[in-house]
């Protein structure tokens, strides 16, 4: 459903450029929860960023519905992210003005037709999915560092996207929030068929994927 052919990405800086991803090719399967595991500074979060159109590539091409997603203008990769795709990272990026519930019907109130009053009730019901119905009207600062992070799931999946992407999803988790999201995150890969590709350094995560790619200085490579 989504293929990455011949990706670049190189930093400029002060002196010498940083060569982060080096010719990567990958091709994800509809359906499948793919792992990517390896060291810090392999280059995983951002070949996760360039294949979810938040970051572009000095080369290479991302393909989407057979066509070239960074040949797209800005608006209609912006369509894409906000429709096809969700994303769950380490840190939540909760707004901390709003409630969960507000937080999680963001992304449903942008390029959409749907009626507020549908909107929220999907809210609703994806809360109450990941057991917090009851927290709905609090704020991320009065919510646990599981609790946020079952927010931003239900967030990802606010508008039915075909595939998301998980950057270190149970990083800042202990070891029983850490399995609660996993078991989420698989539940509504097996229930809705969502394709997940997930960056982790957890190995019961990892353990868990359909497959698993290693990343190393740039490069993958399967085992």
């Amino acid at each position: 459903m989504l293929e990455a052919r011949n990706i670049h990405k190189t930093y400029r800086q002060a002196r010498d450029p940083l060569h982060v991803l080096k010719g990567i090719d990958l091709a994800i399967q509809r359906g499948e929860v793919l792992g990517v595991v390896g060291p810090s500074g392999a280059g995983k979060s951002t070949l996760l960023h360039i294949l979810g159109g938040l970051d572009h590539p000095n080369q290479g091409q991302v393909i989407f519905a057979k066509q070239d997603i960074y040949q797209w203008n800005e608006q209609r990769r912006s369509l894409f992210r906000n429709q096809k795709v969700g994303f769950i990272f380490q840190f939540y990026h909760l707004l901390p003005e709003f409630s969960a519930e507000e937080n999680v019907i963001l992304p449903g109130l942008v390029y959409q037709d749907v009626k507020k009053a549908e909107i929220k009730n999907r809210a609703s019901q994806l809360l109450e999915r990941v057991g917090l119905q009851k927290r709905a009207r609090h704020k991320p600062s009065e919510l646990s560092g599981g609790e946020q992070q079952r927010v931003a799931i239900a967030r990802a999946l606010i508008n039915d996207p075909e595939i998301v992407f998980c950057d270190e999803p149970t990083g800042n988790l202990d070891s029983e929030n850490g399995e609660q999201i996993i078991n989420l995150l698989l539940e509504f890969n097996q229930r809705n068929q969502q394709t997940l590709v997930i960056v982790t350094h957890d190995e019961s995560m990892a353990e868990r994927c359909h497959r698993v790619i290693h990343m190393r200085d740039g490069v993958l490579s399967e085992k």
